[in-house]
Parts: C-alpha cells; structure tokens; sequence
C-alpha cells in the first residue's frame, strides 16, 4: 500500500489526473473517506483530466451519475443512502467494471459489487484544513496502477 500527502483541493486534483492517465474501462476506484474527505474533490479533478466539461458533483440523491469522456463513460456512484438496503439488485452491475470507469464513493455499501480488480484509495484529513492523506492499494490487476502512481 502507498500513501501520498497533498497540500490542497489543487494537489489532490492533479492526484487525480495522474490516476486518470493510467485509467482505462473496466477499472473500479473504490473512494473510501469520511464524509469532506476529499472523495468528491478526486472525481472532479480525474473527470476534468479526461475531459468532461459538465459540473461533476457527488450524486447524493440519484446514487449514480455519468459522465462522458472522450474515450468511454465514467460511472461515479454514491452508495451512502444503500447503506440499508444495499446495492443487490438494483442494477448498478450493469455499470461496475463494464465499458467505462467506475467510481464509488461508500464502497463498504456496495461490496457485493466490487470485483477482484479495483483501486481503492483511502481520504483522510491531515492537519490542516486542504491537506490529505491519501492511502492506495491495488487489489488484482490494479496493482499495476498503484506501483505507477
């Protein structure tokens, strides 16, 4: 497992570009993080590295939302409001590890989704109010990807 430090909202979107430059569909990133952990500040910024132009905002409401880059969709999904329920049957595998990247913010809610080979990179604050650090482990095939990063 790798740990990486970023100073601000800006490093940890050029955090992102870095992984999004290694990125290609069927990847899973599993975004685990308390909740203004910075999750939804990565996905902005790997989604602008790829291209996507739209406002890209966690989808609280709507579980998922997907963006389109140039070269294949991005499946950002917030899995927070499954933590009842679950992700089973609802559909979603028909986006997790398919034709795009997948994205998923509260993983733990979707777990019975998540393939063998996945990027899971764990937020936490640091000491001041911009800095994070940032855990990565590639599980499977993704650890090609952590040792690049």
């Amino acid at each position: 497992m790798k740990e990486i430090l970023t100073n601000n909202r800006d490093e940890t979107q050029k955090f992102a570009a870095r992984v999004a430059a290694l990125s290609s569909p069927g990847l899973v990133i599993a975004l685990n993080g308390d909740l203004g952990a910075g999750k939804t500040t990565f996905t902005q910024g790997f989604s602008r590295a790829l291209g996507v132009t739209n406002r890209v905002k966690s989808p609280t409401f709507n579980i998922m939302n997907t963006y389109h880059t140039r070269h294949f969709p991005i499946y950002h999904f917030d899995a927070y409001r499954l933590e009842e329920t679950g992700a089973q049957d609802q559909g979603f595998e028909d986006y997790v590890g398919t034709d795009g990247v997948t994205l998923i913010e509260w993983p733990q809610y979707m777990k019975d989704l998540l393939p063998n080979n996945r990027l899971e990179l764990i937020f936490t604050r640091g000491k001041y109010d911009d800095s994070r650090k940032i855990q990565i482990n590639g599980v499977g095939s993704a650890v090609e990807i952590e040792r690049q990063l």
